[in-house]
């Protein structure tokens, strides 16, 4: 029995032995996926922590020192 990707969408025949669920154009499509989400949070991060370290310093920290 011939491996499918299990991507509904794609179907590609995946190649004998292969280890994984998934063809290697899906797997690379949910990693940029997951990166673009984390560097996404990651800014939110930044800008909120930003904004609250201002706020408790009461804007004291001048970084153009």
């Amino acid at each position: 029995m011939e491996k499918k990707c299990k991507n509904k969408k794609c179907q590609r025949s995946l190649p004998e032995g292969y280890k994984h669920k998934y063809c290697e154009n899906c797997r690379n499509k949910q990693v940029k996926r997951i990166k673009d989400t984390g560097k996404a949070a990651l800014g939110v991060v930044v800008l909120v922590g930003g904004t609250a370290l201002s706020i408790a310093t009461k804007g004291k920290i001048n970084p153009k020192k």
